[in-house]
């Protein structure tokens, strides 16, 4: 068995918000759908899942360059 840890950056509106949950609980959709593996402990074919999430917004101040310095 292996750890993955999956991140994307999403770029949207100042007035939209991202649901992290939902975002979990659409991968969890897609990981049933296509990804098992085989646990031991159990004797079986077990899918794959999610374990948590984070968000995080950027704290980034944007910097765009001038033609000429």
């Amino acid at each position: 068995m292996k750890q993955i840890t999956f991140s994307c950056r999403i770029v949207c509106d100042d007035n939209d918000g991202v649901n992290g949950l939902h975002l979990c609980e659409e991968i969890q959709a897609y990981l049933n759908s296509n990804l098992s593996y085989y646990d031991e402990d159990v004797d079986e074919n077990v899918n794959a899942v999610v374990t948590g999430y984070a968000v995080e917004i950027d704290k980034f101040v944007p910097f765009i360059a001038q033609e000429e310095y």
